[in-house]
């Protein structure tokens, strides 16, 4: 019998569409350096995504340990040659960071739904996010802690799904069994993935219907959020 429901949370329950369009974060992070009067080099998105790689891959080889984001812009300021990396580096990611609690909202309907499961579910969120407390202020202002019973973040563990220290916290916070518990998010390689090895059900929620290939192995898909209750009674 599910007793606990988990879900991710960016694309899952709300949403923050310009800061998770591809190619956003470089953006933001030129538009950063150009407020400091900083040229930016024609190659400034070839040499970030070379480095990000070679640090997403590392991390991947070392049980998904969380990438430190931050230290990835010095790597590229100091390959680019720009002046004071260290500083500026810390003031990029700290613009970046600013604009999630300011951009990012429920997606329609996601109060009321998480309301009325409340009354029969202990909720958790299980999420990646890249900066603890910059999470907790988004979180605070969507009045997570009124609603969830556990509220687990990558960053302040220092994994990232599907690494289960993620999903062993969250039983451990709700006092929950995996066969009794449900994982919720949009990506299956964090989400199905990682719900399916802590012995979840699991449910992808593929928004942007692109995600076919996997539908098996996940115990149900929908394609909108709102669809889960009804999904969740066929569990």
């Amino acid at each position: 019998m599910i007793d606990t429901i988990y879900f991710d949370n960016w694309n899952t329950l709300v949403k923050a569409p310009k800061l998770m369009k591809r190619g956003s974060s470089t953006r933001i992070f030129q538009e950063y350096l150009r407020g400091q009067g900083l040229e930016v080099p024609d190659n400034f998105i070839d040499i970030y995504v070379l480095i990000a790689r070679a640090q997403n891959m590392k991390a991947k080889k070392d049980g998904h340990r969380e990438p430190d984001y931050r230290q990835r812009l010095e790597e590229v300021f100091t390959e680019l040659g720009l002046p004071g990396p260290v500083e500026h580096s810390k003031g990029a990611w700290e613009h970046y960071l600013k604009k999630w609690p300011e951009q990012t909202e429920y997606f329609n309907g996601v109060p009321e739904m998480l309301a009325d499961l409340k009354e029969s579910y202990k909720l958790g969120i299980i999420t990646n996010y890249m900066d603890g407390p910059t999470c907790r202020v988004v979180f605070e202002k969507l009045g997570y802690d009124d609603i969830f019973d556990s509220l687990v973040v990558s960053e302040e563990l220092g994994y990232i799904k599907p690494a289960q220290i993620l999903f062993e916290t969250a039983l451990k916070e709700t006092g929950s069994r995996p066969e009794n518990s449900v994982m919720v998010g949009d990506t299956f390689g964090a989400d199905v993935v990682g719900g399916n090895l802590a012995g979840m059900k699991t449910v992808l929620v593929d928004i942007y219907d692109n995600q076919h290939e996997n539908y098996h192995k996940a115990t149900a898909v929908i394609n909108d959020i709102i669809e889960f209750p009804e999904a969740l009674r066929h569990l």
